[in-house]
């Protein structure tokens, strides 16, 4: 049944309300279903999301895990049909192509920078990825792609992706980074094999592969250097000193 003109002048009162809350205090003044609710405003242009703000929050608990839900999931909600679970999956993917953009104007400088990066990257994301970063003379990280999704296999990465990547952005060495979803960022046996082989792979494409980092729940590992860099607590602290100076060493000589 449509819409009587009182329950849509209700709804649109409504979302101007939260759309100026939002505008004065962020999202972060908002309750955790008005913060949804705002979200599924992109999606959904009319009509009163509230009641599905609650029953995607009881189904996932909370927003993370509802953003990170795949399409197949999302469409298991009543009032969710394939398109909007696809945009509501896809805002993830929009936010990772922001991030990445801003990669593009923002070179990043130190260690700390970078591991800042990828936390926010990869930290909390529900399945593997794997993402390659070029690194310029200077040692500053100043590109980055994501390479693949799912089950991560490093040996099988396409050689020709690697020498596009490196003769586009004409980047003299790199950092692979993946993630290990709800695990340890302790390499496992499979990683340091994979690592090895991938050394040869980049050497062979005229890029040096200066470190493979591995980012977990519990923290940010080295391969390279075979310890953990960054260890995250409950309060989000973590512990770090190294600049990507320390890796000016490992450069390419021009």
């Amino acid at each position: 049944m449509a819409e009587t003109t009182k329950e849509k002048c209700i709804h649109d009162g409504h979302r101007k309300r939260l759309t100026e809350t939002v505008n004065k205090v962020g999202l972060d003044g908002l309750s955790k279903v008005q913060a949804l609710e705002y979200i599924l405003f992109y999606i959904f242009p009319r009509g009163d999301v509230n009641p599905l703000a609650h029953r995607l929050l009881d189904r996932f608990n909370d927003i993370p895990t509802v953003l990170e839900a795949s399409v197949e999931d999302l469409q298991q909600v009543k009032g969710i049909g394939e398109m909007a679970a696809q945009k509501l999956h896809a805002l993830l993917e929009i936010f990772s192509y922001y991030t990445n953009e801003q990669l593009k104007s923002q070179p990043l400088k130190t260690i700390g920078d970078f591991y800042d990066y990828i936390e926010q990257l990869l930290r909390y994301k529900k399945e593997e990825e794997l993402h390659l970063f070029g690194v310029n003379s200077a040692g500053e990280v100043i590109r980055g792609r994501k390479f693949a999704s799912g089950t991560i296999n490093m040996v099988g990465i396409d050689m020709r992706e690697i020498a596009l990547f490196v003769s586009t952005y004409k980047v003299p060495a790199a950092f692979l980074v993946h993630n290990h979803p709800d695990g340890s960022c302790i390499a496992s046996a499979q990683d340091e094999i994979s690592y090895e082989n991938m050394k040869g792979t980049f050497k062979f494409s005229g890029c040096k592969l200066i470190d493979s980092i591995i980012v977990g729940k519990d923290g940010i590992y080295s391969m390279e250097r075979k310890n953990i860099q960054r260890i995250f607590s409950e309060g989000l602290e973590y512990v770090q000193s190294l600049f990507l100076e320390s890796y000016q060493e490992n450069l390419p000589e021009d």
